[in-house]
């Protein structure tokens, strides 16, 4: 299929989208808690609608061992940090600009690097860190400076 990166430009465009929108609920008076659960409702509608057409296709489960109780607990997590990340997005988008509080959100690549590094053991060279160092220079220009 596609490069990893394709759909990381598509992830891109879906997420701008998405902040887009919540600032424009936001702009216009919509409560961020009910912003939230239509959020969330839809996410979780469009994540059905993907199960059925696996289940439908033969193609759920691709492997099994995958599917082991400890490991099923890892998605269910995630998805409640999803949502708590998603209602404070949204609040932050209210409350302030959105050029800052989406970069700073959108940060969350740095977490990752760095939970990977401790709990993964994945590497971090020299040049991951240099893009780490500018992403932090990135948010702080945006936040501070106009």
């Amino acid at each position: 299929m596609f490069q990893w990166w394709v759909y990381a430009l598509f992830t891109m465009l879906f997420f701008s989208i998405t902040n887009f929108l919540l600032k424009v609920a936001g702009h216009y008076g919509m409560n961020s808690i009910i912003a939230s659960l239509i959020l969330w409702l839809s996410v979780g509608f469009v994540g059905v609608i993907f199960l059925a057409y696996y289940y439908a296709t033969g193609t759920f489960p691709e492997n099994k061992e995958a599917l082991s109780l400890p490991l099923l607990f890892a998605p269910v997590i995630a998805g409640v940090f999803l949502a708590l990340g998603m209602y404070c997005l949204k609040l932050s988008l209210t409350t302030g600009p959105a050029g800052p509080a989406v970069a700073i959100s959108a940060a969350n690549a740095l977490g990752v690097a760095m939970l990977s590094y401790i709990f993964l053991k994945e590497g971090l060279s020299a040049a991951k860190m240099v893009g780490m160092l500018m992403v932090i220079g990135g948010i702080v220009v945006m936040s501070f400076f106009e």
